[in-house]
């Protein structure tokens, strides 16, 4: 594998800032309606939107991510996760004013395979993700989803209800593990979201307006999802053939 490890630090950066949930405005998928579970109802906005999101991440569902990153340039991407399989698929595009960086990632757990325009060559990186501390350089919360729900419980701080299905308050973003090395501004613990909830309980869209952080700028993002637990999402690992193991650049980045 051709590997420029004085790139390797830009690239990653890159995936970061463009998969960290700092994301905007993707097509709309048409979510399948499935019914809700029995059981207690919450009342409260903070309550209902906490349940909104712990039934989200409980469910296979689909992706659209389409990023408005400032001055960096745009990123647009989609994907599918199964939490029961503990598995991931994306493909993502980042445009910049001088260069396109396609990025692909499948991560069936504890294998990540990886494809990056100019990191890697046409063929799968694969990475054991045991072997390194953290997931967030590559754009992955915790559960390794380029979305950002995964760690989205933990952030919220307030919680408005501004219509049926329509939520807004703020989040506390020094808590994201992908912000992890980021200054904890005063900004940077009151990011403004809106969301929405379906009828069925499930988060089907997520707004942020995130603020300038270091060198990265301000970004307004949205995350959509659909096709919740839908039977026919099955995240596959690349065909053998067509990957190699990462080389040690690759986990020195990651530690």
């Amino acid at each position: 594998m051709r590997v420029r490890a004085d790139r390797l630090a830009a690239v990653a950066l890159a995936a970061v800032l463009a998969l960290t949930g700092c994301t905007s405005g993707g097509k709309e998928a048409s979510p399948e309606q499935t019914p809700s579970p029995a059981g207690p109802v919450a009342t409260d906005p903070a309550s209902v939107f906490r349940a909104a999101v712990a039934k989200t991440n409980q469910v296979p569902l689909s992706f659209t991510i389409d990023s408005d990153l400032g001055t960096i340039g745009t990123m647009t991407g989609d994907g599918a996760s199964d939490p029961k399989q503990k598995a991931t698929a994306y493909k993502a595009q980042l445009l910049t004013t001088d260069r396109k960086i396609d990025i692909a990632a499948v991560l069936v757990t504890p294998d990540l395979y990886l494809q990056v325009t100019g990191l890697t060559t046409d063929r799968w990186a694969h990475l054991i993700t045991t072997k390194v501390k953290s997931l967030a350089k590559l754009g992955l919360d915790p559960t390794g989803s380029p979305t950002g729900l995964g760690s989205l419980a933990d952030e919220i701080v307030t919680v408005q209800q501004t219509a049926p299905g329509s939520f807004s308050g703020t989040l506390d973003k020094s808590k994201n593990p992908l912000l992890a090395s980021a200054s904890p501004t005063d900004a940077l613990k009151a990011v403004p979201f809106e969301a929405t909830v379906n009828s069925d309980g499930y988060v089907t869209q997520l707004v942020t307006h995130t603020p300038a952080v270091g060198a990265a700028p301000a970004s307004t993002s949205t995350v959509k999802f659909a096709n919740f637990a839908s039977k026919t999402i099955k995240v596959e690992r690349p065909d053998s053939s067509t990957v190699e193991q990462a080389p040690d650049a690759f986990y020195q980045a990651l530690q």
